[in-house]
C-alpha cells in the first residue's frame, strides 16, 4: 500500500487454505505490479515515439503554408501519411489495452484456425510474389478453439507481416498449424536474420524495435499485439532460432468443444 509493489504475502508451506489464500493474493499482487509496470513504460515510450513525428508534422505544416499551393501539395500529402502513422499508432494501443483487461472475451465464439490461418495465407501470398519472397502454408487439421476471430486473425496477420517486413528478398516464410498432446499449435517461421537471443523477450515490449535507430517505417506494436491476443486465450508464445531465421511457436490450450460445426480449413 506505500507504494513498494514488490512485496508479497509469506506463505507457511503446509497447503492449507490460508497458504492458498496468501498464493490468490500474491498473484493478484504480480499481476497489478506487471499492469503498473507497463503503464509507466508505454507513458514513457508515447512520449518518446511521438514527439518525433508530430514534430516533423509541425514542420511540414508550416513549409506547406509558406509556400504556393501548387508546391505545397506533396508536403501536404506527407503530413497526412505522418497524421494517418499516429492515428494508427493510437488504435493499435488502444486495442492491446482493451486486450489486456479481458473485455473482448465478451466476443469469443467457436472458431477453425485453420481457417483463419489459410484465408489470411492466402491474401498474404500476392505480397509476398511482390517482395520476392515465398510463403507456405503447411495446415493440418486441428481442433476447434474458443476465441475472437478478429483478433486472432490479426494476430496471425502481424506474425505473417513481421517476418516479411524484416527479411530480405528470397526468403522462405512458413505458416504451420499442427496437433500436438491434442492441442493447436500455429508456427510462423522464416529463414531471414532471425532475433539476436538476447533481444526476444523484449520484441513484446510496446514500441521495442530492433532497429534503435527507428528510420524503417513501424510503430513497434506488432509483436506486443501478438503477445496479447495470445494471453487472452490463454495460449503460450515462444520465439526460437530457425537455423537460420526466426520460428514464432504459439501453444493453444486443449480444449474440448463439441456440437459445434466449424468448416475446416482449405489446404
Amino acid at each position: 500500500m506505500d507504494g513498494e509493489l514488490g512485496k508479497r504475502v509469506p506463505a507457511s508451506g503446509f497447503g492449507d487454505e490460508m497458504d492458498q489464500l496468501a498464493l490468490n493474493l500474491n498473484a493478484m499482487l504480480d499481476r497489478i505490479q506487471a499492469l503498473m509496470e507497463s503503464l509507466k513504460r508505454v507513458s514513457d515510450d508515447i512520449a518518446h515515439d511521438l514527439r518525433t513525428p508530430l514534430s516533423r508534422l509541425r514542420h511540414q505544416l508550416e513549409a506547406a503554408r509558406s509556400r504556393t499551393p501548387r508546391s505545397g501539395d506533396a508536403v501536404i500529402e506527407q503530413a497526412i501519411t505522418e497524421v494517418d502513422a499516429i492515428l494508427e499508432t493510437f488504435s493499435a494501443l488502444l486495442r492491446i489495452s482493451q486486450i489486456e483487461a479481458g473485455a473482448r472475451r465478451a466476443a469469443f465464439s467457436v472458431i477453425s484456425l485453420g481457417q483463419i490461418a489459410s484465408t489470411v495465407t492466402e491474401a498474404y501470398s500476392p505480397v509476398a510474389e511482390d517482395r520476392s519472397q515465398r510463403l507456405k502454408p503447411v495446415l493440418a487439421d486441428v481442433p476447434p478453439i474458443p476465441g475472437d476471430r478478429e483478433l486472432l486473425t490479426q494476430m496471425v496477420a502481424n506474425l505473417i507481416e513481421n517476418s516479411m517486413r524484416h527479411c530480405p528478398a528470397g526468403v522462405d516464410i512458413s505458416v504451420e498449424l499442427a496437433q500436438e498432446d491434442g492441442a493447436p499449435v500455429l508456427r510462423v517461421a522464416d529463414n531471414g536474420p532471425g532475433i539476436p537471443t538476447g533481444e526476444r523477450e523484449k520484441v513484446f515490449r510496446r514500441f521495442y524495435r530492433l532497429e534503435a535507430s527507428r528510420t524503417t517505417p513501424g510503430s513497434g506494436l506488432g509483436l506486443a499485439l501478438v503477445k496479447a491476443v495470445a494471453d487472452l486465450h490463454g495460449a503460450s508464445i515462444e520465439l526460437s532460432d530457425n537455423r537460420p531465421g526466426l520460428c514464432v511457436t504459439i501453444r493453444f490450450p486443449a480444449r474440448a468443444v463439441t456440437q459445434v460445426h466449424v468448416p475446416h480449413a482449405r489446404q
